[in-house]
């Protein structure tokens, strides 16, 4: 049975993976039971704040064993009748920070399943020592292995602003490490933090296209009730000026702009709607992406038909 491949004007994650094994390959969302070093001290206690406090795991099932975890989500994912094969994706906070052998027994619990082709693994890019590197090469010779990255944008005046607690440069010596052992490296860029605009969101893509990861998650901002980033705004009289039709003019520029082979994996962010204070139009995903394909489809534009290889 051949399964249906989107008809997407951008190099989407589902469509890669169906071609790649011929099912659909569904991330199964799972929460290792990690901290943070910018949350338990060791560079800070605040976090990102934009980071949600369970760690922007909101699809995770909680403090539950690994094989608990991926029972509750493939029957919550799962579709009678469709071909499917499952990815684990340790989500929340930072999945590569921890006891070495702790780590190894985590990542191979979640392989254990014939069904289960592989790893996501969010973590940060200064949690990478040589020995986790090692580890991920490892799991990456025998699985299907995707580590994301949390860049944001590239500005070092931002990332201070949104305490992420490392530099450009940092980030990009993490991206080049798993890129050296051939690892997929799937970079986070939100559009729409304070005090940037479009010339920010450019030079975050030059790099990206210069960088060359596999695959790129685009979130839009948004802003959860008694968050500290709600505080923010609040505390600086901030307003959020961002509606769906500049978000979606400007994803679809990015698009444009971004290598054709860079796998598209997110377009719109994936907050909780009950907790989301604003845009209340981020609410409503299905919106944000129907208007990206059509007005794609209309104008004629594709992934990559304005990018020029410098």
């Amino acid at each position: 049975m051949r399964i249906e491949i989107n008809k997407k004007r951008y190099r989407d994650y589902d469509s890669y993976m169906k071609e790649k094994v011929n099912k659909k390959i569904i991330k199964l969302p799972l929460d290792g039971g990690f901290t943070c070093p910018n949350r338990d001290g060791t560079i800070s206690k605040e976090g990102c704040i934009f980071c949600s406090e369970s760690g922007s795991g909101e699809w995770t099932f909680g403090k539950k064993s690994i094989r608990e975890q991926i029972s509750h989500q493939k029957a919550r994912l799962s579709k009678e009748g469709r071909p499917e094969a499952y990815l684990g994706y340790f989500q929340n906070f930072t999945n590569t920070y921890g006891d070495l052998s702790r780590l190894r027994k985590l990542y191979y619990e979640a392989l254990t399943d014939d069904d289960i082709i592989g790893l996501a693994i969010a973590t940060r890019a200064d949690c990478l020592s040589d020995q986790v590197l090692d580890l991920l090469e490892e799991i990456n010779d025998k699985y299907f292995l995707i580590v994301e990255l949390g860049m944001q944008s590239v500005n070092d005046r931002t990332l201070a602003l949104i305490n992420r607690g490392y530099d450009h440069v940092t980030f990009d010596s993490g991206l080049k490490k798993l890129k050296a052992r051939g690892i997929k490296v799937l970079v986070h860029m939100i559009v729409g933090l304070p005090f940037e605009g479009y010339d920010d969101y450019i030079k975050t893509i030059s790099y990206i296209n210069e960088a060359a990861p596999w695959g790129i998650k685009i979130h839009n901002l948004y802003v959860e009730e008694n968050s500290k980033l709600e505080k923010f705004y609040q505390e600086n009289k901030l307003t959020y000026g961002m509606d769906m039709d500049e978000y979606v003019k400007i994803v679809i520029e990015i698009l444009r702009k971004l290598r054709p082979e860079i796998v598209i994996n997110r377009l719109t962010g994936d907050g909780i709607n009950d907790k989301i204070a604003f845009p209340i139009w981020s609410k409503n995903k299905a919106k944000i992406l129907t208007s990206i394909d059509k007005i794609m489809k209309d104008k004629n534009y594709r992934q990559g038909d304005l990018w020029k290889e410098e």
